[in-house]
């Protein structure tokens, strides 16, 4: 709760936070711009694990290059991590989706944070524009992974509310695919998948609702539309 709390102070902030190569080093930055909303014992509790986070990625980046590329690779994932679950009214569904699309928008959110609310009508637009393409939008709303009802019906409320009618799945959240979803840091996240179930180029943080990253995830899409081959 309390990093989902900087996180949603970070989208506020997101323009005057400097640009920093090591993640962990970005976060404390941006810790710093909005240490005013938080205690001194949140304050401490946060600045701990940016600290972590950026001397692992000091030890990362001190690797070999082969050595540094492959745990990249492996912590980061370049493919969707293969799954079977259901969706919010309780079909049941499996990886086998994305073969059935030249690419999916798969949307990474939970309930109670704001920015990923705001985006919902933007989604389920984009859900409507890109089906003419072959495309879908999956949202995984990673509080109902574990399959319990109230946050299901929390999460279901959410999106009628937003008249969003795009598709939300969840998986065991112990399976490689639900410790994928649970290893995300800053919600909301995006990300394109093609028909292969590779992701395509970087994860998108924050709202699509934002220009930019509107504008990062066209071209990931295109990029997914120009490679794909077909069934």
């Amino acid at each position: 709760e309390l990093w989902q709390k900087l996180f949603a102070a970070m989208n506020e902030k997101r323009d005057e936070i400097p640009d920093e190569s090591n993640y962990g080093a970005y976060l404390l930055a941006a810790l710093d711009l909005v240490k005013d909303q938080f205690t001194e014992e949140e304050y401490a509790s946060l600045k701990a694990d940016a600290d972590k986070i950026r001397e692992i990625e000091n030890q990362i980046t001190a690797l070999p290059q082969d050595e540094a590329t492959s745990q990249s690779a492996a912590e980061n994932g370049s493919t969707f991590p293969q799954f079977e679950g259901k969706d919010l009214d309780g079909n049941s569904v499996d990886s086998s989706l994305f073969a059935n699309n030249a690419f999916t928008v798969v949307n990474f959110w939970f309930s109670g944070c704001k920015p990923c609310v705001d985006e919902m009508d933007d989604l389920d637009a984009l859900n409507q524009r890109i089906k003419e393409q072959g495309g879908e939008v999956i949202g995984v709303n990673t509080e109902t992974l574990d399959g319990n009802a109230d946050n299901i019906a929390t999460a279901k409320k959410i999106l009628e509310s937003a008249g969003a009618s795009f598709r939300n799945i969840y998986f065991d959240p112990d399976s490689e695919a639900g410790k994928f979803a649970l290893g995300i840091m800053a919600f909301p996240t995006t990300c394109v998948v093609d028909r292969q179930g590779n992701i395509v180029g970087e994860p998108i943080m924050g709202g699509i609702d934002q220009e930019a990253n509107m504008a990062t995830l066209e071209k990931l899409i295109a990029d997914a539309v120009a490679s794909d081959t077909g069934k």
